[in-house]
């Protein structure tokens, strides 16, 4: 594998947050009743992640939100390496080339 790089800690488990509610939320704009304000309140601020770091001198941000209303739920989310906006692929690349996870594994055996 070329290019791999290693992740710290902090990256990896917002790269994971952001991939799992990206996961979560996929293709789900019509749903059932969402419960009352409240509920949908606390599930906004929940499922909601903004994060700027640097890997190997390339700055990444990732944005998720959720919307709701009493019958729909409105997802954003946004992903820039550099100064251009990109899909989530990109993260998932990066969490695979990622060589830490490798030597925690490693340490676990």
């Amino acid at each position: 594998m070329k290019n791999n790089i290693i992740l710290t800690r902090e990256q990896r488990e917002n790269f994971e947050r952001f991939i799992e509610l990206s996961d979560r939320y996929k293709n789900s704009w019509f749903w059932n009743d969402n419960g009352n304000a409240s509920r949908r309140h606390y599930i906004e601020d929940r499922d909601y992640l903004s994060y700027e770091t640097v890997i190997n001198n390339i700055p990444y941000s990732v944005y998720f939100s959720v919307s709701m209303s009493r019958k729909n739920v409105y997802v954003t989310k946004q992903v820039f390496k550099g100064d251009k906006q990109t899909t989530a692929r990109v993260i998932r690349t990066l969490l695979e080339k990622d060589l830490s996870k490798e030597d925690n594994m490693k340490k676990v055996c």
